[in-house]
């Protein structure tokens, strides 16, 4: 399951997101969306979990917390439908 987590701090860390939403099952993967000219962080981040399940735990217990003082925005991540030619 994909999860957005968003308004994340700047400084978070892959390493420090996996360990927020580790107690709550498997985490496959974390990917923090990055500004591509500065490479800064854009405050937001996708967290893959291994089921929907867990990811429904996280989702649950996350959503409207506050972490390193921001209330963060913790739900289903939906895929972007691409709009570019292929």
């Amino acid at each position: 399951m994909n999860i957005y987590f968003g308004n994340i701090s700047y400084s978070m860390t892959p390493e420090e997101i996996k360990e927020i939403f580790s107690p709550y099952g498997n985490v496959l993967s974390v990917k923090i969306i990055s500004d591509k000219q500065t490479g800064r962080s854009k405050g937001y981040a996708f967290v893959e979990m291994e089921n929907d399940e867990d990811g429904e735990k996280a989702i649950k217990a996350l959503n409207e917390t506050e972490i390193n003082g921001r209330n963060v925005k913790v739900n289903s991540a939906h895929r972007k439908e691409s709009t570019e030619p292929q």
